[in-house]
């Protein structure tokens, strides 16, 4: 069933290739004077409603965007995610992050009282009246702070790429995860590879700048996780990496990978990102990352800076304990790192290695 608001399509069973029906989903009501749909709610990541000052709780690093999550459940499938829903897992969390849920108008008289948010992000879940709901909430979220607003979302029709610019969109990221067709395929049931690509050249288009998350850990070789750094990179798109995160209740039974592992793919996708190396001078044996061919000084200075394992993505993005357990190893640093942090990472990449580097 598709319905005309202001021009736009709005597709409430835009993602047919998951058979969405409309008896899956509510009907489209609360709409405002413009002819949008207004949500009455937003679930907040625990330490963004800590930061807003609607929660109260002991946090190891403060986030410095303001993570935000639009929908109850997820008509997706990814076999990876709490949401999904195959999913047995808690429904209150993404990943390994709480995620309470407030009435929005709350929520931006906090906002607009708070000087400390660099970037706004809007993280979307699968639902029929999720673009009408958007479309409201930016233009909500826009008055309420001039910070740059994000969003990480499924494909839908270039046009709602258009009219999310207008409203003040910054940028739209694409929950890629998967560095190969054949295994977005086995990961992600029900979503096509080749829209995925259309979408994100869409985004370049539109936005100028792309933005596609990657996971490693999901069964990929070093060399498919790199080309795809490469690949992405030489599109104009910035790169988030996180590390798979196993949680109870999900569809997928896998462990997290190994720090050292982690610690060669985020030396690997700096390098590349900011065009101090490229795949071709990267060796690979049997698929692992062997060697980085570049200038010594050059990954020196890389590693020294600690730049290469702090949280990547959109900018001003730090997204503290997403893949981590409290009190554990970080594999993504949402602060700069301490030369004790530092020393660590240079003997992970030994160890990876097994060399001096």
């Amino acid at each position: 069933m598709k319905v005309q608001i202001n021009g736009l399509t709005c597709d409430r069973c835009v993602y047919n290739d998951l058979a969405v029906n409309d008896s899956r989903g509510k009907a489209c009501n609360s709409m405002n004077d413009e002819g949008y749909q207004t949500t009455p709610h937003i679930r907040l990541s625990i330490g963004s409603a800590v930061s807003l000052g609607l929660r109260s709780a002991k946090m190891e690093a403060a986030p410095t965007t303001l993570y935000t999550l639009l929908g109850e459940t997820c008509l997706g499938a990814c076999r990876f995610c709490t949401q999904a829903r195959r999913s047995d897992a808690d429904r209150q969390l993404l990943s390994r992050v709480i995620w309470p849920e407030f009435e929005l108008p709350i929520v931006l008289d906090s906002l607009q009282a708070d000087d400390h948010v660099r970037r706004v992000c809007i993280q979307t879940l699968l639902y029929p009246d999720l673009l009408t709901d958007l479309l409201a909430t930016v233009r909500q979220l826009k008055a309420a702070s001039d910070a740059p607003l994000s969003i990480c979302m499924n494909p839908v029709d270039k046009d709602w790429l258009v009219a999310l610019k207008e409203a003040g969109v910054e940028r739209v990221g694409v929950g890629l995860d998967c560095a190969t067709e054949a295994l977005f395929n086995q990961m992600k049931p029900g979503f096509s590879w080749n829209r995925y690509m259309q979408f994100i050249d869409e985004t370049i288009e539109v936005f100028g700048v792309g933005s596609v998350h990657l996971i490693a850990g999901l069964g990929e070789t070093d060399a498919e996780l790199v080309r795809a750094f490469q690949t992405f990179h030489d599109k104009g798109c910035t790169i988030a990496l996180f590390a798979f995160t196993p949680v109870r209740g999900t569809q997928l039974a896998l462990a997290p990978p190994p720090l050292e592992r982690y610690r060669a793919l985020q030396l690997a996708r700096y390098l590349i990102v900011h065009n101090q190396a490229r795949v071709e001078n990267m060796a690979f044996d049997a698929g692992k990352l062997a060697s980085i061919n570049v200038t010594p000084a050059i990954v020196d200075r890389a590693i020294e800076s600690g730049a290469p394992f702090r949280t990547s993505g959109c900018p001003n993005c730090n997204r503290p304990m997403y893949n981590e357990r409290p009190g554990g190893d970080l594999y993504n640093h949402p602060a700069p790192l301490t030369a004790a942090e530092k020393s660590a990472a240079r003997e992970a990449l030994r160890r990876y290695f097994n060399q001096q580097i």
